[in-house]
């Protein structure tokens, strides 16, 4: 049984690592609202632990709630579709508002000579992503805890769940960092730096996309 269960979590943390690698969605965003925002590496880690968490824990909540309740009175695969679908459009939506405002402050920002200030709206951008962590349903989640409620052993569940978890945190701080110092080796960069904002808000605009139309 033991031998079983360390199996079973093995697989559901390579399924953690690949789902959260194969899902730019997962820390794209972060990276670009990172050096758009000019956050420090500590400061772009403890929000991928955030969000991270937050992603996985609505996901749990839900499942908890719906187990609790049974099947009689809710659908989670159906819950977590009516989820998915709305932080879709959610991220579509916003990146796209972003990436217009993105051009506009770009386009003052020539004309004045590089001298406004970041913008209240760009402040509000880390708790707008924040939100579709939030909403954003955890799918191969949803399996492991269907299988995890079939069986009696409770610790057998909890290291399955955990062991995904696990691997997903890891695996979107080690993206996102990866990306983090990348980015920062090419000075090309620099030189559009006014256009961060509107880079941005393209980024979650396609990751927008690709959720709701991709599947991603």
């Amino acid at each position: 049984m033991i031998n079983e269960t360390i199996i079973i979590a093995g697989s559901a943390a390579s399924i953690g690592f690949v789902h959260t690698l194969l899902g730019p969605d997962h820390y794209l965003p972060l990276v670009a609202m990172a050096k758009t925002n000019g956050w420090s590496a500590p400061k772009t880690a403890s929000y991928v632990a955030v969000c991270g968490v937050s992603h996985l824990l609505g996901t749990i909540l839900i499942g908890a709630l719906v187990f609790l309740l049974g099947f009689a009175f809710l659908n989670l695969e159906t819950l977590q579709s009516i989820r998915g679908d709305f932080a879709g459009w959610f991220l579509l939506s916003f990146g796209a508002i972003y990436f217009a405002w993105g051009i506009n402050w770009a386009i003052r920002e020539r004309r004045m000579g590089g001298k406004r200030k970041n913008a209240n709206f760009a402040r509000c951008t880390p708790f707008a992503l924040f939100l579709f962590f939030i909403l954003g349903p955890c799918e191969p989640l949803i399996p492991l805890m269907s299988l995890g409620s079939e069986s009696a052993e409770v610790f057998s569940s909890i290291l399955v769940v955990s062991a995904f978890c696990g691997a997903t945190l890891l695996t979107m701080l080690l993206c996102v960092m990866f990306f983090y110092y990348g980015v920062s080796r090419f000075s090309i960069f620099l030189k559009f730096e006014n256009y961060m904002h509107a880079a941005t808000g393209l980024i979650i605009l396609i990751c927008g996309c690709a959720i709701q139309f991709l599947g991603y």
